[in-house]
């Protein structure tokens, strides 16, 4: 059962993190192969945005719902508001939405009013902007703004990035940022400029780090999903990780061996 949404309380039965009071489950639903962001091919993201409607996103949200996965990170998107809603209404539960901004930073404040009736209480500038923000004698000149803009929305800023330089670079430099979100893989794809970089980055911080691309976006060696998971939950600094499931049967699957690392019966 969900607990109190207000409090940020999620009685689950998946251990959390904690976020200026926000309990974060240790695992989240990772969205790049639900909307066509599958960093494959072309054709395979034309795909799947025609065949994973709002509708049929929500299925997968649904039956990750009922094996106790309630959180999920992703863009200020709609198709994924519409299927985070659908999911919402079909369940009677209601969702942890770690959000993260996309497009133009100019649109921000819209994004950030996109976000009114979900329980999103993080938002993290999107990964893409802080790998190309423009850099000053080792500040990343106006981010401070945007952090802002997140801070009067209600809502707690985080970061996500590719590069473990970068992301040194905000930690070290007293930027209003309470979470970070970066890849971590036993290949290092996504991992700039070296997979050393990041994972130095990350066991350095006192911030929490969410995991992405864990699995390397299908990139692991067939048979041995729950090692890979596993090591990156081995990785010093992480806090949480986030899943991409393509399928109600990913999730079964990637559930269950998130459940056996972190003990859950």
């Amino acid at each position: 059962m969900l607990g109190d949404i207000g409090s940020g309380v999620w009685l689950t039965g998946f251990p959390t993190f904690d976020v200026e009071g926000v309990k974060v489950p240790k695992l989240l639903i990772g969205i790049n192969s639900l909307l066509g962001w599958s960093h494959t091919s072309v054709g395979r993201d034309r795909w799947i945005r025609r065949y994973y409607t709002a509708r049929r996103i929500a299925r997968v949200f649904e039956r990750c719902m009922e094996l106790g996965v309630y959180g999920v990170l992703g863009p200020v998107w709609p198709r994924l508001i519409e299927a985070i809603k659908i999911a919402e209404k079909e369940t009677g539960e209601r969702m942890l939405f770690v959000s993260t901004t996309i497009g133009e930073p100019r649109e921000t404040e819209k994004q950030l009013r996109m976000l009114d009736g979900l329980y999103s209480p993080i938002c993290c500038i999107h990964g893409a902007w802080t790998d190309s923000w423009p850099l000053e004698n080792g500040r990343f000149v106006g981010l401070e703004k945007y952090l802002r803009l997140i801070r009067r929305s209600g809502r707690i800023p985080g970061l996500a990035c590719h590069n473990g330089d970068r992301l040194r670079l905000v930690d070290e430099g007293d930027y209003d940022v309470s979470l970070f979100v970066t890849p971590v893989n036993k290949m290092g794809f996504y991992m700039y400029p070296t997979m050393e970089s990041i994972l130095e980055a990350i066991g350095k911080t006192k911030r929490p780090v969410i995991a992405i691309k864990p699995l390397a976006s299908g990139r692991f060696d067939e048979g041995k999903i729950r090692e890979w998971l596993e090591w990156v939950f081995c990785q010093k600094g992480v806090s949480g990780i986030c899943v991409g499931f393509m399928s109600e049967e990913e999730a079964e699957e990637d559930i269950a061996h998130v459940k056996h690392i972190l003990g859950i019966k």
